[in-house]
């Protein structure tokens, strides 16, 4: 079978067009990063190193306004020796010693190694703290979040009770009669003897 030249131009111009796409297509990788070679913070903590420590979606969960937070997130020791790692924020100083490749996951410690006492910010802005490692401190800049998602929820400190007043009770055997002057004058009552009744 023979084809015609306008067989032919029609064929180089649907090669052209393919080619084109193909060229289209393979330029955006060039020319765009990837995503997914990008570091990014996969929840809403904050990603950064200090030295060769890792830290890992730090955030502070709170109500904010001068209550208490607990801060959330993985500290990973990526160090070939033991480090002693401090996080000063919410005015007090949290303090670690991670061993040579192992990690702190601060959802799984204690609430009283994790809390700090006082968030001055609110929610949905960002609460002020130095990372070290022993050698480095970096300034950070960790996100402060409320109960609003369910996730935090059950990470949020409870509120202290404040103490209420009460009234002072006194043991019965230890009580005295004691009157109270209600400023009311009620008279006295003046009791006379009465004659004895006459004979008939």
């Amino acid at each position: 079978m023979r084809f015609t030249p306008k067989n032919r131009a029609q064929r180089a111009a649907a090669a052209g067009v393919i080619a084109l796409a193909v060229l289209g297509v393979s330029s955006c990788s060039a020319v765009n990063e990837q995503a997914t070679v990008r570091e990014y913070s996969p929840s809403d903590g904050i990603v950064e190193n200090v030295g060769e420590v890792e830290l890992r979606n730090l955030l502070v969960v709170s109500n904010g306004d001068g209550e208490a937070g607990r801060v959330l997130g993985t500290v990973v020791n990526a160090s070939p020796e033991d480090v002693e790692f401090s996080l000063a924020m919410g005015g007090t100083t949290l303090e670690w010693t991670i061993e040579s490749g192992d990690k702190v996951i601060f959802e799984d410690a204690a609430a009283d190694q994790t809390t700090v006492p006082n968030v001055d910010v609110l929610p949905g802005t960002g609460l002020r703290a130095d990372a070290s490692d022993g050698a480095e401190t970096v300034e950070l800049n960790v996100p402060v979040v409320d109960g609003t998602l369910e996730d935090y929820r059950e990470y949020l400190p409870t509120p202290s009770a404040t103490p209420m007043d009460t009234a002072t009770m006194v043991p019965s055997d230890q009580a005295t009669d004691v009157q109270q002057d209600t400023g009311i004058d009620t008279g006295t009552a003046t009791t006379e003897p009465t004659a004895p009744a006459e004979s008939q």
